[in-house]
């Protein structure tokens, strides 16, 4: 009798492979390898920082300084004193940290361990979708990713949401491969799709696409139209509570946040560059008297003159956006040393390239819905990509969709490694004969 290897699997065929779960002792290396890197790098910074507690961007001591004003009983309010700018479930969360001794170094290792988890949960879905190899792979492959591994130290929502998201994306593949779903794993994605939408407000675009997408792919049957509606409910009344507390505290109804106008000028206003210039913004004549509500309107109403008066500098922007978006290299001149660059670019390079094969190879497969697999694999790239046509550029806002961009990197990995062991097959068959 042979022993099989219950943890990986070979595929016996090159379409159609066994969808499974990794055991835990393949997710929990994962896990290891993916806190071991967060955590090594990390600690490397904090010793060679000469204040353990700084906060680096600007991002993040917003961020901090709205949720040390939540710890102290002030409610959700920002530098300027606006109570609305922000979807309030990061900053909650970090006000956990706020009175700690030392809590920018707790909540780092928080991040830390939320990063490895997003690794794990990144292996799990692949290995769901496509199959185990394909699984490890990919979790070792968002385990190492050196962009990951960097921001899982900055105070700032791409971390957590990633997680959010894989979570969320699992759910919406399993549904794909069932005739509709049930009531329950709806219901689980409308939780998941409004904790993204808690933590980051411009994804729920994202998540309604990713919910239409499953109907689609299943041609509207009703049990499916039963469970996006059921999923819709659930985040909509998610919201309520939220729009509700907007209303009374800068009276006005505002289901996500206020800083809508002002990011779209910042991405598309006479200033724009395809980069954030938001501290300069913030300091403009026009808005310095205004109330939060008319600051938010005024940046909109601002935005949309320009985008409708130069559509051709938008479009000259839109270039220059997704270019910065999809660097291979960082954009920020303090990490654009030579050995940064190197490290950055050997990495991106091969994974854009290798995700291309793998959409070439899920398309052309077997493997039951694999085209609507691919469409659920690159939806968040396309849909990132749409928005920071209008939105600043920058390298941190395609992370959300590198667990993706990595399963199909990882589903062509396996196809290669698959190659190559029928290539010496063939070899040694030839060398007997």
């Amino acid at each position: 009798m042979t022993s099989q290897t219950p943890s990986i699997r070979r595929e016996t065929q090159d379409s159609s492979p066994p969808r499974s779960s990794l055991s835990w002792r393949w997710l929990l290396l994962v896990f290891l390898v993916a806190l071991t890197l967060r955590a090594g790098l990390g600690t490397v910074r904090l010793v060679r920082s000469d204040n353990s507690a700084a906060l680096e961007f600007p991002d993040e001591q917003q961020y901090w300084l709205m949720a040390d004003s939540l710890q102290s009983g002030n409610g959700l309010a920002d530098e300027l004193g606006f109570r609305a700018t922000r979807m309030p479930l990061y900053p909650g969360m970090l006000s956990v940290f706020t009175r700690m001794d030392h809590g920018v170094v707790a909540a780092r290792v928080f991040h830390w361990l939320i990063g490895a988890v997003a690794a794990m949960l990144t292996a799990g879905l692949a290995a769901s979708l496509l199959d185990r190899r394909a699984g490890l792979i990919a979790g070792l492959l968002v385990a190492v990713d050196p962009f990951l591994v960097f921001f899982s130290s900055l105070l700032l929502t791409e971390t957590l949401f990633l997680a959010a998201l894989v979570g969320l994306w699992w759910t919406l593949g399993r549904l794909i491969r069932e005739s509709g779903g049930s009531i329950s794993r709806w219901a689980t994605a409308g939780v998941l799709a409004a904790l993204c939408v808690y933590i980051r407000e411009s994804s729920l675009g994202l998540v309604i696409c990713g919910m239409g997408l499953v109907c689609l792919c299943h041609r509207f049957h009703r049990r499916t139209w039963i469970g996006a509606v059921v999923a819709c409910g659930i985040l909509i009344a998610a919201l309520v509570p939220w729009a509700v507390r907007n209303e009374r505290v800068i009276g006005e109804w505002c289901w996500l946040t206020t800083r809508g106008g002002i990011s779209l000028y910042d991405g598309v206003g006479p200033q724009a560059t395809g980069a954030s210039d938001l501290g300069n913004i913030k300091q403009m004549p026009a808005v310095r008297n205004l109330s939060e509500v008319e600051w938010n309107r005024y940046f909109f109403r601002e935005s949309f003159e320009a985008i409708k008066t130069q559509p051709t500098r938008i479009l000259r922007l839109a270039g220059v956006k997704l270019g910065r978006m999809w660097n291979p290299v960082p954009n920020v001149e303090t990490y654009r040393s030579r050995l940064v660059r190197f490290v950055a670019a050997a990495w991106s390079l091969p994974v854009f390239l290798l995700a291309l094969f793998g959409v070439r190879r899920l398309w052309v497969s077997e493997i039951a819905h694999g085209r609507w697999m691919v469409l659920l694999l690159v939806l968040p790239a396309l849909y990132l990509s749409v928005l920071h046509t209008l939105f600043v550029g920058s390298v941190r806002y395609r992370l959300g969709a590198m667990p993706m961009i990595e399963i199909l990197a990882a589903w062509a990995l396996v196809g290669l490694i698959d190659r190559l062991r029928r290539n010496a097959r063939a070899g040694e068959t030839t060398r007997v004969d």
